[in-house]
C-alpha cells in the first residue's frame, strides 16, 4: 500500500505545485494561506504526504483551482483505498458476467457488511493508521457498487463453515453479516453452498480463489495470500481451478441445505448475551 500512496502523491504534488506556480504563489505564500507549515507544503508538493480532504479543498480555493484539485484528490484517494495488487481484480469485477468464489477464510469482500469488512481488515493490518483502515474500508464497500448496476455479475461462492462460525468481531457483527448472507440468497442475488466442517476429503486446502468468466474473452483465475494476489490467465491453471471450484461445490451441502445452515448458525449467534442485549 505504500508504494501506491507514494505514487498516488506524486501525481496530486505535481499537479499542485503546477497550479500555486500559476497562480503565482510560493510555497509559503499558500502555506500561510492553508494554515498549514512550509515544510509540510514542500511534502505535499514532493508526494511524501497525502492532505487530509479539507486541506485539499483549501488548497483548491487558495490557487484559485475552481474544484479541480478536489476532483483530483477524490480520484486518487479512490484508488489509494486498495492495495496495488488488487487493482486489477477490482477493475475485473465490474465486467464479469460470473464470478466463482471460494472462500476458506473469511466472507467474500464482496459480500461483507461494513463492520465484518473492518474487522477484518483491521486485523490484517495491526500497523495501518486510522485513516487507513477507513480507506481500506470505504474501498471494499465501493467494490460491491457492481451489485447495483443494471446487469450485476452472478455470483456462486462456497464457504467453509468455520467461516461462518468463527465469532469475528463478536456476535453482533457476526449476526449482522449472516443476515446479509441470508438476504442476498433469499433474493437470489447469490448461490451459496456450505462446506461442512466435518468434511473428511477435503479438496480445497490449498487456500482462497476466485474465477471470474466474461462475455468476450476467456476466464481468468484470481489467487490470494496474506501479502499479495495474482490474476492468472494461463488456460491450463484457469481450467484445473474451474474443476476444482467443481469438486467443491460437489462436498458442500446443496443450495437449500446451505440456507438452512446460515439459519441454524445465526440463531445460534443470536441467542449470545452480546447480541441480546
Amino acid at each position: 500500500m505504500k508504494r501506491q500512496v507514494r505514487a498516488e502523491g506524486i501525481r496530486f504534488g505535481t499537479e499542485l505545485r503546477r497550479i500555486r506556480l500559476n497562480a503565482g504563489l510560493t510555497q509559503g505564500q499558500l502555506a500561510r494561506a492553508v494554515n498549514v507549515s512550509t515544510s509540510l507544503m514542500s511534502c505535499f508538493e514532493r508526494g511524501t504526504h497525502w492532505p487530509r480532504r479539507d486541506v485539499a479543498e483549501a488548497l483548491d480555493r487558495a490557487t484559485g483551482a475552481s474544484g479541480h484539485l478536489i476532483r483530483l484528490w477524490v480520484e486518487l484517494s479512490n484508488r489509494q483505498a486498495y492495495p496495488g495488487w488488487l487493482g486489477e481484480l477490482v477493475e475485473a469485477e465490474p465486467q464479469a458476467t460470473l464470478i466463482r468464489d471460494y472462500a476458506p477464510l473469511a466472507v467474500p469482500g464482496l459480500l461483507q457488511t461494513e463492520a465484518y469488512a473492518r474487522t477484518v481488515i483491521e486485523a490484517a493490518n495491526s500497523l495501518a493508521t486510522p485513516r487507513q483502515i477507513d480507506e481500506l474500508v470505504a474501498g471494499r464497500m465501493r467494490r460491491q457498487r457492481i451489485w447495483e448496476s443494471a446487469e450485476p455479475p452472478a455470483m456462486v461462492t462456497v464457504i467453509a463453515e468455520p467461516v461462518l462460525t468463527s465469532p469475528i468481531g463478536g456476535p453482533v457483527v457476526m449476526n449482522s453479516q449472516l443476515e446479509h448472507l441470508i438476504s442476498q440468497v433469499e433474493k437470489h442475488r447469490i448461490r451459496l453452498q456450505v462446506i461442512p466442517a466435518d468434511t473428511r476429503l477435503h479438496p480445497g486446502l490449498a487456500g482462497m480463489f476466485l474465477l471470474l468468466s466474461f462475455r468476450d474473452r476467456a476466464d481468468v483465475l484470481y489467487v490470494e495470500n496474506a501479502v499479495s494476489g495474482t490474476m492468472i490467465h494461463e488456460p491450463d491453471q484457469v481450467r484445473r481451478m474451474s474443476m476444482l471450484f467443481g469438486d467443491l461445490q460437489a462436498v458442500a451441502l446443496s443450495p437449500e441445505r446451505s440456507l438452512n445452515r446460515l439459519n441454524e448458525i445465526r440463531r445460534q449467534f443470536r441467542g449470545t448475551p452480546e447480541a441480546v442485549a
